[in-house]
């Protein structure tokens, strides 16, 4: 029985693919795909041994998308290009692709390439023909880069250092309100946002402040520092034009009413106030990465959910091998967000799932549900969640209980489009934030 061959899945232009399948014929099973999209949905089908991938067809960006998937993210990728540069060498070895290879080239080069590719893919997967396993160390350090891989997006803004300070002085038994106040006063993009915030009608301030340390006072610390770090997310991912099909008015207008009934929620069950606000903000974080950065593919996701009728996040797992919760965690983690962050944002469909964080993650949960159910903004599709029959056990809640929770949370989001409009206050010559 002949030996089984290895898969190669080119994604180039007709006339390069055609050519390259002739170069591979005999020796291996060729597929072709035309763009990125195209080629996710052909990783769907054969799960082949490499991608060979062209860069003016979108290579580097598919390949920071299949290295953020762990239904993908083991398939070696081979990046060729008729005109590389230094900054495409750079923006490839940083998007994970295994090799680059210049065109034109010799059959016999790509060949090579490709061998070693699966040699090498098949020793780090613990795979290879002497049966040696991974250990785990080395297990490890492969979770690890799986998580950083986000940060390589070409494009995705950094976070401010200064931040984790605020974070840490907020959360210190021996800081005070003024030692917070000129931290951020350090920084005067910080104090514009905060102040704006605090200005806005949900603290019901009678006269507007410009003093720092007054509203410092007037508020808690922690929730000062959740009003920058809020202001700093919506600056950094906020405004852009371009993506894939997310209404950003109302995605933002569905990441505040969650903070918001968050916040609601736990003074009612007596919980993590601030933290539920900030969890409820971020909690959707993943579907904005996608929408901007993996427009085209995140255009496919959109196109399937107007034909299905389905939840967005199986549609994500379906399209695109990975769901909005994954990637922002992994944005959390590039980030340097706390843990329970962390936490809201990988679990808030799947509370069960978390091991730690577990009333917070609930909470976060009931928000995003309610905040659904209330049709206070979207999330991207028009499925309506209902809330986990064990979650409402874990607080011993009925239905009189929800009911409850959803009048609390109708009081709550009267303010929240004013603080939403607070929040883009800079961002007014964005098209689709305009009207906030």
């Amino acid at each position: 029985m002949s030996e089984e061959k290895p898969n190669v899945l080119i994604v180039d232009q007709e006339r390069f693919s055609s050519l390259i399948v002739k170069m591979l014929a005999g020796r291996y099973e060729s597929d072709t795909a035309s763009d990125g999209p195209t080629a996710i949905n052909k990783l769907r089908e054969t799960s082949p041994d490499v991608l060979v991938a062209e860069e003016s067809v979108g290579g580097i960006r598919l390949a920071e998308l299949v290295g953020m998937s762990d239904k993908f993210n083991h398939i070696p990728i081979i990046l060729t290009s008729t005109k590389p540069s230094p900054d495409s060498i750079i923006r490839s070895r940083n998007a994970g692709i295994s090799t680059f290879l210049a065109k034109p080239f010799r059959p016999s080069e790509l060949i090579s390439r490709i061998d070693a590719a699966i040699e090498e893919a098949s020793l780090v997967n613990g795979d290879a023909a002497s049966g040696d396993e991974v250990s785990e160390l080395e297990k490890k350090e492969q979770a690890s880069s799986f998580k950083d891989r986000v940060k390589q997006i070409d494009g995705l803004p950094a976070f401010p250092a200064t931040h984790a300070e605020i974070m840490s002085l907020a959360k210190s038994d021996d800081a005070s309100s003024e030692d917070l106040a000129e931290k951020i006063q350090l920084d005067p993009s910080f104090l514009a946002q905060v102040l704006k915030l605090v200005n806005s009608s949900y603290y019901g301030f009678r006269k507007k402040t410009s003093s720092l340390k007054l509203a410092v006072t007037f508020l808690d610390m922690e929730e000062v520092a959740n009003l920058v770090m809020a202001a700093q997310v919506f600056e950094r991912l906020g405004n852009y034009e371009g993506g894939g099909g997310l209404d950003l008015k109302q995605f933002w207008r569905h990441s505040v009413g969650t903070a918001f009934i968050a916040r609601a929620v736990a003074k009612k069950l007596q919980t993590e106030v601030e933290a539920a606000f900030l969890g409820g903000m971020l909690h959707d974080l993943g579907k904005v990465v996608l929408d901007r950065y993996f427009a085209d593919y995140y255009g496919a996701v959109f196109e399937r959910i107007g034909q299905a009728g389905i939840g967005i996040r199986q549609v994500e797992r379906d399209v695109l091998g990975v769901d909005h919760e994954e990637i922002g965690s992994q944005l959390a983690t590039a980030w340097k967000f706390s843990d329970n962050y962390e936490n809201c944002i990988l679990f808030h469909h799947e509370p069960h799932g978390s091991a730690r964080f577990a009333r917070l993650v609930r909470v976060v949960h009931i928000a995003d549900c309610l905040c659904r159910q209330l049709e206070f903004g979207s999330g991207g599709d028009e499925v309506v969640p209902e809330i986990q029959a064990d979650v409402l056990d874990s607080f011993s809640m009925g239905d009189r209980g929800v009911n409850i929770l959803t009048e609390v949370a109708k009081a709550d989001l009267e303010d929240a489009d004013s603080f939403l409009g607070a929040l883009s206050h800079d961002l007014r010559q964005s098209r689709r934030l305009e009207c906030l």
